[in-house]
This record gives C-alpha cells, structure tokens and sequence, in this order.
C-alpha cells in the first residue's frame, strides 16, 4: 500500500511538473490503480470476485479512453477530439462500473428491501438534481453541436446519475453484512471520481477545461 502511495504521489508531482511526460505518466498512474484492484482482490478472495473484476475492468476502459484521447492531443495535434474512439471507450466505463456496484449491492441487501431502495431514490434525486441543471438541461440547448456531439455529451452526466444511484445504495445499512474497508474505500474513490468527472463537464461546457491543472 504505502508503495503504490509513493508511486502514485511521485507520478503525479511529474504529470504536473513535466508537460511531456503527461499522457505515459497518467497512464502509469491509472495502470497503477488497475494493478492494485487485480492484487486486492487475488489477495482477499472476495466472495463473489466477480463484481470486483468487473469494477476493474471497468477501471481499465476509463484508464484506455483518457490514454487514447491524451495521444490523439499529443502525438497527432488533435485540439479536443470530439466525438472520438475514446468516447466509445469512455461509455463503456458507465455499465462496468454499474454492474459490478449492483453486484456488490446485491451481497448487502439479499432479497426486496423497500425501505432502502427508498432512502436511495430519494438522496439520488437530490443528488442528480444539480447535475441536470447544469449539465444536462444546458447540453439540450447549447448550439453547434451535431446530434452525436449532443447525445454523447449527455450520455456523461446520465452515466454518472446510474453509478451515483448504485453507490448511495451500496452506502445504505442492509441486512446482509457489515461494514467493509475495502467498499467504503471504492465509494470514497468512485464518488470522487464522479465529482471530478461532472467538473469537468462543466468546465468542457463553458470552454474553461484545461489538461495538466489539479483538477486532472
């Protein structure tokens, strides 16, 4: 643990201080976090391992589409391709990650559990609301883009809803199970993921994205 944190510290003071080094390291770092998911779940045998490949692979596809659109900026001087292969790459992350967290959610809450499903109806539509007003209302309107431009570009957020529902699910107290690092430390991650990934959306919206900031 304390060497992947040494890795990834060290890769991300030279992502942020060598600009050329920017698309290999970023990979590095997100191969680093795939490698670290493969050796935790051969390690701990989780019961059912399905789910957790399955969240890796899907950590996999995210890794593969930032790599594919960092070498199309880099190597092939493409200014913000979009829509591009990596986009495809990109949406493949969403029912990754979404199976893999149902599958988790399965092992909390065996059976129908209305109560709970409640609880995470109703915090996810708190939640998704700011992203519709932001994002996806905005994107409806916006001009110049072609309708797969459009459609993409909404397909994120409502992506990010679907993965936002399973996890506040996933947080709820079910009748099967207690508390597990390991899943509290993939909410933390995914939901910061997900934060991240609607800043960026907004900030792609509005022209102000920026690669090589804090923010990456």
């Amino acid at each position: 643990m304390a060497a992947l944190v040494t890795l990834v510290a060290v890769a991300t003071a030279v992502y942020l201080t060598v600009p050329s080094m920017r698309t290999p390291v970023w990979a590095v770092i997100g191969l680093a976090g795939v490698a670290a998911m493969a050796a935790g779940i051969r390690l701990h045998r989780p019961a059912p391992p399905w789910p957790w490949w399955v969240l890796a692979t899907g950590l996999l596809a995210f890794i593969a589409g930032d790599t594919y659109y960092n070498v199309l900026e880099e190597y092939f001087q493409a200014s913000n391709p979009f829509p591009s292969p990596a986009d495809a790459i990109y949406l493949v992350t969403y029912p990754l990650f979404a199976l893999g967290l149902w599958g988790l959610e399965r092992q909390r809450h065996a059976g129908r559990d209305l109560p709970s499903m409640l609880d995470a109806l109703t915090l996810t539509a708190g939640l998704a609301l700011p992203v519709w007003v932001y994002l996806v209302r905005p994107l409806t309107e916006v001009e110049g883009l072609t309708w797969q431009q459009r459609a993409i570009s909404i397909a994120y957020p409502l992506g990010d809803v679907l993965v936002l529902a399973l996890l506040v699910r996933l947080l709820l107290p079910g009748p099967v199970g207690g508390s597990n690092r390991a899943v509290r430390w993939l909410v933390a991650g995914t939901a910061t993921l997900l934060g991240f990934d609607i800043a960026y959306g907004i900030l792609q919206l509005n022209a102000t994205w920026q690669a090589g900031t804090l923010l990456d």
